[in-house]
C-alpha cells in the first residue's frame, strides 16, 4: 500500500501593522489641517477708492455693526497720484459684504447739539466702516469709498431744493415741519448753469404726504426782525440748532394741494413769510 503524500501545512503569519505608516499619514493630516486654517484666516481682498486716506494705517479694522469683520492690509496712491487705494482683507464669515451695493467709509467724529457720534475715532484708532446694501447685488471685489457716512434714505419722498446760497446748509442737515425734524438734507452740489445751490432732500415716509404742490420751504436757521408801528420792534430767533446745523423747514397752507412725486423741485426762501407760520392745515397720511 502506497503512502499518500503528506498535505503541505500552511503557516499564516500574522500580520503587523508597522508603526513607520503613522508618521506620513499624520504629516498628510496635518498640514491638510493647516491649509484649511490658513485659507479660513486668509479671508477675502477687497480695494476701496478714496480721495484721501482720512488717517487710515496698515493694520485698522474694518467693522460692521460695531465688530472688526476685517483689516487694512496695504494702502497706495493710484498711478495718477489723484486717489489712494486701500487694500482690505475680510474675514471668511464677513464674505457677502464683498458684493455690489456694500457701503465703504472712514470713521469720523460727527457733533452737533443733538448728540456726538464716532467719538471713539477721537479716542482711539481711526478705523473703516462698511454697510451691506438692503439687497446685496453680485460678487465685487472694488468700490468706491464714500465721502462720509451713509443716510437711511431709501424710502419716503425725495425733492430738489433751489438755494440762492448755500449757508450754513451740508449734507445731514435737518428737515422741519413745525420745528419737528421730518427728513434730511442727502447732499448739496451747485446748479449745472452754477447760478443755483441745488440740494437733494429726503423726506421720511411717514412725513411724505405733508408736501404738497403748494409748500414752501425756508431756511430755518435765521433770525428774523419784524418792525410794527402799533407792536414795536420784536425779534424772532429759531432754535440754536437750527442755527448751527443748517436746518430748512417747511410749511403747507390750509388749501395744500396735491401730492408730489420724487425729484420735484422747491424754492427756498430766506427766512418764511410771517403767514405761512399761521398755515394749519388738518394732514393726514390717508388722505389723498
Amino acid at each position: 500500500m502506497s503512502e499518500q503524500p503528506a498535505e503541505p501545512v500552511i503557516v499564516e503569519r500574522q500580520r503587523r501593522f508597522s508603526l513607520a505608516w503613522i508618521v506620513p499619514v499624520l504629516a498628510i493630516l496635518v498640514a491638510a489641517l493647516l491649509s484649511y486654517q490658513a485659507w479660513q484666516q486668509r479671508g477675502i481682498a477687497v480695494f476701496i477708492t478714496f480721495e484721501h486716506a482720512g488717517g487710515l494705517k496698515v493694520g485698522d479694522a474694518v467693522v460692521y455693526r460695531g465688530f472688526p469683520v476685517g483689516d487694512i492690509r496695504d494702502i497706495q496712491l493710484s498711478p495718477d497720484l489723484g486717489e489712494v487705494i486701500i487694500e482690505a482683507r475680510l474675514l471668511p464669515q464677513a464674505e457677502g459684504l464683498a458684493r455690489a451695493g456694500t457701503q465703504f467709509w472712514v470713521a469720523r467724529p460727527e457733533v452737533s447739539l443733538a448728540g456726538v457720534s464716532g467719538l471713539d475715532t477721537l479716542l482711539g484708532p481711526t478705523y473703516l466702516n462698511v454697510r451691506p446694501a438692503r439687497q446685496p447685488g453680485k460678487p465685487q471685489f472694488r468700490f468706491e469709498g464714500r465721502p462720509d457716512a451713509p443716510r437711511d434714505q431709501a424710502t419716503g419722498l425725495h425733492v430738489v431744493l433751489r438755494l440762492a446760497r448755500r449757508g450754513t446748509v451740508s449734507t445731514g442737515s435737518p428737515i422741519l415741519y413745525r420745528d419737528v425734524p421730518v427728513g434730511q438734507v442727502g447732499g448739496v452740489r451747485l446748479a449745472e448753469d452754477a447760478r443755483w445751490v441745488e440740494v437733494d432732500a429726503h423726506i421720511r415716509e411717514e412725513f411724505a404726504h405733508l408736501v404738497r404742490s403748494r409748500t414752501r420751504f425756508f431756511k430755518a436757521s435765521g433770525i428774523g426782525i419784524d418792525f410794527g408801528w402799533f407792536q414795536g420792534l420784536s425779534v424772532r430767533a429759531e432754535s440754536l440748532e437750527a442755527l448751527v446745523s443748517g436746518a430748512i423747514g417747511f410749511a403747507t397752507p390750509d388749501k395744500p394741494g396735491d401730492p408730489v412725486s420724487d425729484g420735484v423741485m422747491f424754492d427756498v426762501a430766506d427766512q418764511p413769510d410771517s403767514d405761512w407760520l399761521k398755515w394749519d392745515p388738518p394732514l393726514s397720511s390717508a388722505q389723498p
